[in-house]
């Protein structure tokens, strides 16, 4: 059995989107609803609070950016962060007329694109949700339509398959993935939720081709086989809403997760102690690194 350990018993609202900086050793993650973004090293332990709850309901994801600071998503608008003088540029506003949707979860491809997801504030089902995709001249196209939350997405090793999954469906998609042009086709399904074990949340994928995938309310980390569907192994930890993973530390064979504590009682306390934790746990495969905005 692998051991899980905690890294921060921050207890976020819905801490999500980890994004590892090989470069500086560091990894980001957000808390959505508090709006605040966290920069935590591993080395020292130290977990730097940008709290922008000031000017943001929501945080949904971020990514890093080549030429310096961050790409963030809050609201519904695209934005850039200087991390020095903590200075923020709107670069999109796709969803200005969606006042009730929000952004959630996205990636850069390995061209250095932003992919991104929205959702409903407060989802009912309705799909309000779209994919966007901002392109190195900041320009905003839209992928799909169609979604209801839109959530987990990353990448195959070759970069010619994309991953995406819907939280209100039992799904985890994959679409033929055109990286010079930084399009989606084909979707179907790589793999299927049984209905007892919670939602498809955040994922990530390995080396090998493996796609390991957050649950909310499942408590646990899967690794799924994406070309035959079948489940590889299940990583149990002490947080009932795991949100996402991401690959990091020194050889990339370090997976970090994060959880939430929204909307959590009393006895979900006593059966998972450290909800809303940022934990890690040593995997035995290397994953695929975190790509950076290039525009």
């Amino acid at each position: 059995m692998k051991s899980v350990e905690i890294l921060l018993d921050q207890k976020a609202m819905n801490g999500e989107g980890p994004v590892w900086d090989a470069e500086a050793q560091v990894l980001y993650w957000v808390d959505i609803v508090r709006a605040t973004i966290f920069v935590f090293d591993p080395k020292t332990g130290q977990n730097r609070t940008i709290d922008l709850s000031g000017q943001f309901s929501t945080i949904g994801t971020l990514v890093t950016r080549k030429k310096g600071g961050l790409i963030f998503a809050p609201d519904n608008c695209i934005a850039s962060l200087d991390l020095e003088t903590l200075s923020i540029s709107v670069l999109a506003e796709p969803e200005i007329n969606l006042p009730k949707n929000r952004f959630n979860d996205g990636k850069c491809d390995p061209k250095g694109r932003f992919l991104v997801g929205s959702m409903a504030k407060k989802p009912d089902g309705t799909p309000t949700g779209s994919l966007y995709v901002m392109d190195t001249d900041l320009s905003v196209r839209k992928l799909r339509d169609g979604l209801i939350i839109t959530n987990g997405m990353d990448w195959s090793p070759n970069s010619r398959l994309f991953y995406l999954a819907d939280s209100f469906s039992r799904d985890v998609w994959v679409y033929d993935y055109d990286l010079e042009r930084g399009e989606i086709d084909h979707q179907r399904v790589a793999f299927r939720l049984p209905d007892s074990i919670g939602v498809a949340d955040g994922l990530t994928v390995d080396q090998e081709g493996m796609l390991w995938l957050a649950v909310w309310d499942g408590g646990c980390i899967m690794r799924w086989n994406p070309y035959n569907g079948k489940l590889l192994e299940t990583i149990h930890f002490p947080a009932k809403r795991t949100t996402s993973c991401v690959f990091g530390g020194p050889e990339m064979d370090e997976l970090y997760v994060t959880s939430a504590t929204i909307d959590l009682v009393e006895k979900d306390w006593q059966n998972f102690p450290h909800n809303g934790a940022l934990m890690r746990v040593k995997t035995g495969v290397k994953g695929m690194e975190s790509f950076s905005f290039l525009g």
